[in-house]
């Protein structure tokens, strides 16, 4: 048969050609390039063009790279152009064994699969953005089941208290963290549960109370708390849920398991649970309440580093380097993804020099790409992670893209309307952007979903004082200084609040005593800033501007200028300082909207400046929206 015979020789043709060999090792060079861009250029802070253009440029090159190889030989003299075949030749080829001929061809089949599929990821999770946006629903729907009434809310209410650590060494105390942080989000999947958030729970670490007590601080009727005993790869953990209503155990149970089964003895636990309250888990089709993953080294990693990320501070970079090792074992979990991005999201809040303004904008960028990239990566494995959407909210919302950033926690808040880092987070962004009404009520029920938090109160504070409720604010500050006294913002609030309020020597104390000795100054840097702090607050107390011009370029706040009276100094300092400023952390725009300037709004000069910001950082046309009077 002619035609079988010049399809064998074209084959066979393309083998001596090594034709087949080019497309094996182009299409696994490609894959690896383009995985490897997907993941660095985004962490370098460049736009996702950029990796596009990449994967077109490997894709387009392949066709090219065939050609080269069909028409040119490589030889020990360099490239030649290849000669043509003898009839003999080609069919000696054809006669090799099957294992011979074929396996070639299995190859260069396996290179161009990787290329293609790698491409295909890559365009997947760079389309995520736009495809959570079409699944969200109405915002308004999202948000009114978001802020329903909680008295109104007739889900049974449920808390996990930290499990105990119970292992012989006593060292696994983030792995029964780890379980307990596994149970609340598992528990938080049944749509018909309230669950109260982490923060609050971990509050009641190592606390004796009595659970009618803790029932009612935390707002909740039903409260789990277990223990883990981890020894090699054998588990026990034991769980009960508890009626605090009447300290009434409702249910307990106890598993004798191997490592392996962590993530089953999770989904019976909650399942369980659900069972008792009678609620149904609400699962969809192929719906868990558990992700798991078949690493348990990485899942191993992934605890240590939530356990970091709940304490914050300075462990924020240890934590990016546990979840990149985590993402580098199983590449394809998402919850790996999304607790990358969150702790990327949040580093240049915790470098070195963050509290005191010095985090350069190279940090910002690069780590709000890669907060970007590792959400988006997230999202394409499992679209249902609210945690991805609200760190890829904060990525947006601290390079001013206002609309992307307020679309991912709309859509957060859709997927998990109780998610109270969806909440604290969107009221930041509404508060950096004048919309200070919405950020009330969103940081209204930060706190009353997570009560015991001192982040969230701090936030609320804020807000308070932001709405020009200073009275109400500092409550609210002071008991997140009790909650969380190590939070180094809560006190720089607190000063301004009480500045705010006529203070000025309370809001010395607190600047001086309480937050300058927290932003672990050098002994020469901390002295310098003491110093200008003494002479910033001497000059307002005396209200002498002449003072605070020579010794405090430093602060240079356009409310201590209003404070002595010198409006055409407190308007110029609002346009100086936003000249050339770059765009990112939302917290650079929060002077603008502080009630302390209420008095020069209508001046046409501060009108102007307001009006030059507000196009630089991409808000024309804001308004400063305050929540009426209660």
């Amino acid at each position: 048969m002619p035609e079988t015979r010049l399809y064998q020789h074209f084959f066979a043709d393309l083998k001596r050609r090594r034709v087949f060999r080019v497309m094996a090792v182009y299409g696994a060079v490609a894959f690896g390039a383009i995985q490897v861009v997907d993941i660095v250029l985004p962490r370098l802070g460049l736009p996702d063009w950029t990796v596009t253009l990449v994967v077109w440029l490997c894709v387009l090159g392949f066709p090219v790279a065939i050609v080269l190889a069909w028409v040119f030989d490589s030889t020990p003299e360099g490239l030649r152009r290849t000669e043509e075949a003898e009839r003999e030749e080609l069919d000696a080829i054809v006669a090799e064994p099957a294992s011979r001929r074929w396996s070639s061809g299995l190859l260069a089949l396996l290179g161009v699969a990787a290329m293609v599929f790698g491409a295909w990821w890559v365009g997947r999770t760079a389309a995520v953005s736009d495809a959570a946006f079409a699944r969200a629903g109405p915002p308004g729907e999202v948000l009114q089941r978001a802020y329903a009434d909680l008295t109104d809310d007739v889900r049974p209410a449920i808390a996990v208290l930290p499990f105990l650590d119970f292992s012989p060494a006593g060292d696994q105390q983030y792995f029964a963290d780890g379980m307990t942080e596994e149970l609340l989000n598992a528990l938080a999947k049944v749509r018909l549960l309230r669950v109260a958030a982490r923060t609050s729970s971990f509050a009641y670490r190592n606390v004796e109370m009595d659970m009618r007590e803790i029932g009612s601080e935390l707002g909740v009727r039903y409260l789990v708390e277990g223990s883990v005993r981890k020894q090699g790869d054998r588990l026990r953990i034991t769980a009960q849920l508890v009626d605090a209503d009447d300290n009434f155990h409702v249910w307990s149970e106890a598993y004798d398991r191997t490592l392996d089964d962590v993530f089953t003895v999770q989904e019976e636990i909650a399942a369980a649970i659900a069972e008792q309250l009678q609620v149904s888990l609400g699962l969809g089709q192929g719906g868990a309440l558990v992700a798991p993953t078949a690493d348990l080294q990485a899942y191993d990693l992934y605890l240590r580093a939530r356990a970091l990320i709940r304490e914050r501070g300075s462990g924020i970079r240890e934590a990016v380097t546990l979840l990149e090792e985590v993402v580098a074992r199983d590449s394809t979990w998402a919850p790996g993804w999304a607790g990358l991005a969150q702790a990327y999201s949040l580093v240049p809040y915790y470098e070195p020099g963050a509290s005191v303004g010095g985090i350069a904008p190279e940090s910002w960028e690069s780590n709000l790409g890669s907060a970007e990239a590792a959400a988006k990566r997230a999202l394409a494995l499992d679209p249902r992670v609210a945690g991805a959407d609200v760190a890829l909210g904060n990525a947006y919302r601290d390079r001013w893209a206002w609309d992307l950033a307020e679309g991912h926690y709309v859509r957060a808040l859709e997927i998990d309307p109780d998610d109270v880092e969806a909440h604290q987070q969107y009221a930041e962004l509404l508060a950096g952007t004048g919309r200070e009404d919405e950020a009330l009520r969103s940081a209204r029920r930060a706190v009353a979903l997570d009560p015991t938090s001192a982040i969230r109160l701090n936030v609320l504070g804020w807000v308070l004082h932001m709405n020009a409720r200073a009275a109400e604010a500092v409550p609210q500050l002071e008991l997140a200084i009790v909650r969380g006294p190590e939070l180094v913002m809560t006190y720089h609030s607190l000063s301004i609040t009480r500045l705010a309020q006529g203070d000025v020597s309370e809001a010395e104390r607190l600047w001086r005593e309480e937050y300058v000795p927290r932003l672990g100054l050098d002994e020469t840097v901390r002295a310098r800033w003491d110093e200008a702090a003494a002479a910033r607050y001497a000059a307002l107390r005396n209200r002498d501007a002449s003072a605070y011009a020579q010794c405090c370029a430093a602060f240079n706040e356009p409310g201590d200028w209003l404070a002595m009276g010198d409006t055409a100094r407190a308007i110029r300092a609002i346009s100086d300082g936003y000249r050339q400023r770059p765009k990112y952390d939302i917290n650079s725009l929060l002077p603008l909207w502080q009630p302390e300037l209420d008095g020069i709004r209508e001046d046409p000069r501060f009108q102007e400046a307001l009006a030059a910001v507000l196009d630089y950082a991409g808000l024309s046309g804001a308004v400063l929206r305050r929540a009426p009077a209660e």
